[in-house]
């Protein structure tokens, strides 16, 4: 029995998506394509891998027992890729990592000040996310690597590794209306304005939060702590960035009803494009960054 590869990559895809439209969709191909695609992963493997009978196709136990084994198959090539990448010598002049804010470069610096003296003639370019996110900027090449707050059921040819994590508070002003309640409830939240990052609503621990009517979206996590210095809006933002206004208590942490005792934090994931040629200098900066450990 040989199986196609590319075969199992659409079952893989499949598996992910709603139907075989939204898959065709996805791969940039025809419907027709993507089904004689498992109809003959079907007829190579002699199963039945998706139940056709209602309205979308569902995984068989047969197709939820293969999926596994497909998802392995793709990392490995995945793997493979990478590492033929690393190996080939190829010539890199620059390289781009992604930074969010929350992430403090204070502990990538130990690996970036070995990185010109191991190759003294690349240039690295730290990216700031303004209105995308890291994976986003990752996804349409604008970096090789992206750095930041961890996001939910990653696409396929991403990949990741968890380096860590960030605590987040919701904070006001000392003189703002929110700081004087105790046990706030989210009607009340909705009563003030809520300050935000586009990249920020991606990874907002509950959704109580995107149902705040009165909201500003900012583009820079170092203006929208001007303004809650200012005692306008409120917002979660990394304790690490307010330290210094805690301190003093010009900000002031709310306490929230529905989480009286929790500490929000975030998952730190460095993520790249598997299907990517990341080259020598790239495949050593990943490695290297993948040995840090951060939490703040």
């Amino acid at each position: 029995m040989e199986l196609s590869f590319d075969n199992v990559a659409v079952f893989v895809a499949a598996a992910r998506e709603k139907s075989f439209s939204a898959t065709a969709r996805r791969l940039g191909r025809a419907q027709s394509a993507i089904s004689t695609a498992i109809g003959d992963l079907e007829v190579d493997l002699g199963v039945m891998l998706f139940d056709r009978s209602g309205r979308y196709p569902v995984l068989t136990p047969a197709g939820e027992a293969l999926l596994d084994e497909a998802e392995a198959i793709l990392s490995r090539c995945e793997s493979l890729k990478e590492r033929a990448g690393a190996l080939s010598g190829v010539a890199q002049t620059q390289l781009a990592l992604a930074v969010e804010d929350a992430v403090p470069l204070a502990m990538l610096a130990p690996v970036l000040a070995r990185l010109p003296a191991r190759y003294p003639g690349v240039r690295l370019n730290l990216l700031q996310p303004c209105t995308k996110s890291v994976l986003e900027m990752v996804l349409d090449g604008e970096a090789e690597f992206g750095l930041g707050s961890t996001r939910p059921n990653y696409p396929a040819h991403i990949g990741f590794c968890r380096l860590g994590h960030v605590t987040l508070m919701n904070v006001a002003h000392r003189d703002h209306p929110l700081a004087r309640m105790d046990g706030i409830r989210f009607a009340q939240l909705a009563d003030h304005l809520q300050l935000l990052l586009p990249a920020q609503v991606a990874h907002l621990q509950t959704s109580e939060y995107l149902k705040c009517p009165k909201r500003w979206h900012l583009q820079s996590q170092v203006a929208l702590i001007d303004l809650l210095r200012q005692g306008i809006g409120w917002s979660m933002v990394p304790r690490r960035l307010i330290a210094a206004e805690l301190a003093s208590g010009e900000l002031v942490e709310l306490r929230l009803a529905a989480y009286p005792f929790t500490e929000w934090t975030a998952g730190l994931d460095l993520v790249w494009n598997a299907e990517a040629n990341t080259g020598v200098v790239g495949a050593w900066l990943k490695a290297e960054i993948m040995r840090t450990r951060i939490v703040v």
